[in-house]
């Protein structure tokens, strides 16, 4: 619990959102009601659009497990930077990536929204303020010696 408290505010939101995420992912997308035959509802996991909920799901656990590897002690074996991009930049990237995804699924099929889908975007809003938050952190912090 020490550690998670040693996390920037911004840090925080995405080990919390990128979880989140992946247990919003199994829950209705998408729902028709079929009247007396029942309902069928679909995840995020399936279709329509599928690859791009898939892609947003991964992407956030991606955040949240770097961020996680980075402050268990074990950041040895994680560069501060990949091809001079700094994490919350890559971070803030990966966000904006994510919440493409969620509106490309929406763009492909916005019939029969049902609750999962609202919660996911609320999880991928919280993503991008948290990568923002990690980034303006890293923009105002001094330059290291």
């Amino acid at each position: 619990m020490g550690k998670f408290n040693a996390l920037s505010i911004g840090q925080k939101i995405i080990v919390i959102a990128g979880p989140v995420l992946l247990i919003i992912s199994f829950l209705p997308w998408y729902s028709v009601d079929l009247g007396p035959f029942g309902s069928v509802n679909r995840s995020g996991w399936q279709s329509p659009g599928a690859l791009w909920s898939i892609l947003a799901v991964l992407l956030g656990l991606a955040m949240s497990a770097v961020i996680v590897i980075q402050n268990v002690g074990t950041a040895g074996t994680i560069p501060d930077n990949l091809g001079g991009f700094t994490w919350p930049k890559i971070r803030l990237a990966a966000s904006g990536a994510a919440g493409l995804f969620i509106v490309l699924k929406f763009l492909n099929s916005s019939d029969f929204l049902a609750f999962g889908f609202y919660v996911a975007i609320i999880a991928v809003a919280a993503m991008i303020v948290g990568a923002f938050l990690d980034f303006q952190a890293e923009r105002s912090a001094p330059p290291a010696a």
